[in-house]
């Protein structure tokens, strides 16, 4: 985790990515329920990116036949889904860019076989800082390498101080 201000004591927006709803499993499992208490309490509606909400989507339903565990959560105003990011905008596309890379160079892999998902937790999150609609952004993932890129990517680009990175499963772990 980094970061220096308290993702619950302050107006934060907390964006979040696939991982951590897979992780929480059905709508009955006690890690879901417990998420949805979680953002119920602190009043957080989780930001998720198109592309993540589209992941979500293509998971198996056979849990809620017909709907998936993601639309019960929009549904019910605890995730919100995000409008794709202007990639015009020149901070934007600046961190996008050098998320991609961060997560390239730390897992030893190609720019190209980096997911778009990754790249689109700190797009949202530079947006919606750059544009004044968030103050500061927790980045909620499961995935080490893309919370420390989003972080590091938005620092490097004028956001320094003002996002967070917190691991799902510890997030999971905590309120569970």
């Amino acid at each position: 985790m980094s970061g220096s201000f308290d993702p619950v004591g302050e107006q934060v927006t907390w964006i979040a990515d696939t991982g951590l709803f897979v992780a929480c499993g059905r709508r009955q499992n006690d890690k879901y329920v417990a998420l949805q208490r979680f953002a119920l309490r602190n009043d957080v509606s989780f930001v998720i990116p198109r592309r993540v909400y589209d992941e979500l989507c293509g998971a198996p339903d056979r849990s809620t036949p017909g709907r998936t565990p993601i639309d019960g959560a929009v549904d019910a105003g605890w995730v919100t889904v995000a409008a794709e990011p202007d990639y015009t905008n020149g901070p934007v596309a600046r961190v996008m860019d050098d998320t991609r890379s961060f997560i390239a160079s730390a897992s030893n892999r190609h720019e190209d076989r980096i997911e778009q998902a990754d790249a689109a937790l700190a797009a949202v999150a530079a947006e919606r800082l750059d544009d004044g609609e968030a103050r500061f952004v927790c980045i909620v993932t499961t995935d080490v390498d893309a919370g420390e890129a989003a972080v590091s990517a938005l620092a490097r680009n004028g956001f320094e101080d003002r996002v967070r990175f917190e691991d799902g499963f510890q997030l999971i772990e905590e309120i569970s």
